[in-house]
């Protein structure tokens, strides 16, 4: 299996490594006031000669107001708008995969499981802190997906499905991590609920 290594987010996007963001000096924040009427008066002005030409007959004050509201909106919008990016270079082409390669995200997940089943070995608290919880989550999912049960809803009817090994592990205060044979039997259980 190829080593893995770490993908940056404008990697996946595409974005070249080699690509310079564009620096702009700041803009003001407003429109200077009394240019912005100025403006807002001007398409006011034109918006009103031609609705009334079409036969609308809509108050100037509305059409200004309106035509203002869209300036210092637009204004304002210009300068919150993200960098634009410069591309320094010919974007690269996409790399080779070979597909034998390339993890599944099931063999992840069991490697994830793999790992933490093997702190059972190691440190038994983290096993129960960590791995244990997460074993009952899946016992509860299978119940109230197969049975209608959930342990909070129905925990004797929860205790009778499990048996009474299944609900031992995994409710019951443990001394020690179980070791394989008691984990498998355990596991044996959970794919018969």
């Amino acid at each position: 299996m190829a080593p893995e290594r770490d993908v940056g987010i404008d990697e996946l996007l595409g974005v070249p490594a080699d690509a310079e963001v564009e620096v702009r000096p700041a803009k003001a924040a407003t429109l200077g006031p009394l240019r912005a009427a100025g403006i807002a008066l001007i398409i006011a002005g034109a918006a009103y000669a031609v609705l009334l030409a079409a036969g609308f007959k809509i108050p100037y004050i509305l059409l200004f107001a309106m035509s203002f509201a869209l300036l210092i909106l637009w204004r304002a919008l210009r300068v919150v708008e993200a960098p634009r990016l410069s591309v320094g270079a010919p974007p690269r082409p996409a790399a080779r995969i070979d597909p034998t390669q390339v993890a599944d995200g099931m063999q992840l997940a069991l490697g994830r499981w793999e790992t933490r089943l093997s702190w059972s070995e190691q440190d038994p608290q983290r096993f129960i802190a960590d791995v244990r919880p997460r074993l009952a989550d899946i016992a509860d999912e299978r119940l109230r997906q197969r049975h209608g049960v959930t342990r909070a809803d129905d925990p004797w009817r929860a205790r009778e499905l499990m048996g009474e090994r299944l609900w031992t592990f995994l409710f019951a205060p443990l001394a020690s991590a179980p070791n394989p044979r008691e984990l498998a039997a355990v596991v044996d259980d959970m794919e018969k609920l």
